[in-house]
């Protein structure tokens, strides 16, 4: 018999992302079996939904030095009354704005990192982990790169890797909901924040330079500060008729399981989520191998593809060979979900209860 716990889920916000995802999923998962709370510093832009109680301490970020640190001892202030008056069993806190004043507020803290902290971590960040980490219950990590790269910083003795879970339930039942947008024919799937680190710039040159774009077309799906910048580039290629960029997707997932493959190119990640739900969806997918994520979610030659970060020869040839070798991408569909079942998250919940 289950015993019931009181847990806490503390993260910013729940406004889009992967940590934010992560979060929602986590709620409703141990909210049928136990109690959740989940508190958030600025819950004026929900994205996803939760289960559970919510709890808004109404403390959004400020500008300035002075200001941020009288904002952070006042997160803190408040998560302890918070905790005191609540009494959880377990205390998870998501991201490092969460993180730092959630383990000031208590040591029960679990504190779950979804960066790679060597590309996201500012000085202030890293004097704060070096300060607050050791102090927490447990550091999670959501790769082993980047639990590496926190032992060579800060030599933690209570760090772990836990990889970001994933609903398979429930995205196969909104892949079988009508997509808003129709694709005629065969194409390739990307999404995500049309920003620098994503590189969608060396994707579409990867794609105008690969022979897969005759036959193939290409689908971005994502919003973001680049996408003047990417419709002019698609322009300046000759690629019009043959790559689109529908904008922000509530629900990706028909596109991603109708698509022939799914294209990540990014400069750097933490555990892309978006590769274990086209696996989940019996897609192939290919990757840049990039510091932190893809190649502990990819085996190479086995469910996808590896290729070096911003090299766009081998992105292109990487293209051709999934989308061109049948043989090669029937034997990467049959590994597919199978590669990837054990990052479910039944089984991932009941990992971050254990700890």
């Amino acid at each position: 018999m289950t015993v019931r716990r009181k847990i806490a889920l503390v993260v910013y916000s729940l406004g889009m992302g992967g940590a934010e995802k992560v979060v929602s999923d986590l709620s409703f998962q141990f909210a049928k079996q136990h109690d959740v709370t989940l508190i958030l510093f600025d819950a004026s832009h929900m994205y996803y939904p939760y289960a559970g109680e919510l709890i808004d301490i109404q403390c959004p970020s400020k500008h300035g030095f002075i200001f941020k640190v009288f904002n952070f001892l006042d997160r803190a202030s408040q998560l302890r009354r918070i905790f005191k008056v609540k009494r959880f069993d377990t205390i998870i806190s998501v991201m490092e704005h969460a993180s730092f004043p959630s383990i000031l507020a208590s040591s029960q803290t679990i504190a779950a990192n979804h960066c790679n902290p060597e590309r996201n971590f500012t000085r202030f960040d890293w004097l704060f982990a070096r300060w607050l980490y050791p102090r927490a219950k447990k550091v999670i990590a959501v790769s082993k790169d980047g639990m590496s790269i926190f032992q060579q910083h800060l030599k933690l003795k209570n760090i772990d890797c836990l990889y970001n879970p994933v609903n398979l339930y429930r995205i196969r039942e909104l892949a079988k909901e009508r997509p808003a947008v129709v694709v005629n024919g065969a194409y390739i799937v990307a999404a995500g924040r049309l920003s620098p680190e994503k590189n969608f710039a060396s994707l579409l040159e990867a794609y105008a330079h690969s022979q897969a774009s005759q036959t193939f077309k290409l689908l971005i799906l994502g919003e973001g500060p680049e996408r003047l910048a990417l419709e002019q580039h698609i322009k300046q290629l000759g690629l019009e008729e043959r790559v689109f960029m529908p904008g922000f997707m509530r629900n990706p997932y028909p596109y991603i399981a109708n698509a022939h493959c799914l294209v990540l190119s990014s400069l750097h990640e933490g555990f892309p989520v978006i590769l274990i739900e086209a696996l989940g969806l019996g897609r192939p997918v290919i990757s840049t191998d990039c510091e932190t994520g893809p190649r502990e979610i990819i085996r190479d030659g086995e469910n996808g593809l590896l290729v070096s970060t911003n090299d766009q020869a081998a992105l292109s040839a990487a293209l051709d060979r999934v989308c061109l070798d049948e043989a090669l991408h029937d034997h990467f569909q049959r590994n597919a979900v199978p590669s990837v079942e054990y990052l479910d998250i039944e089984k991932v919940a009941e990992q971050w209860l254990a700890i």
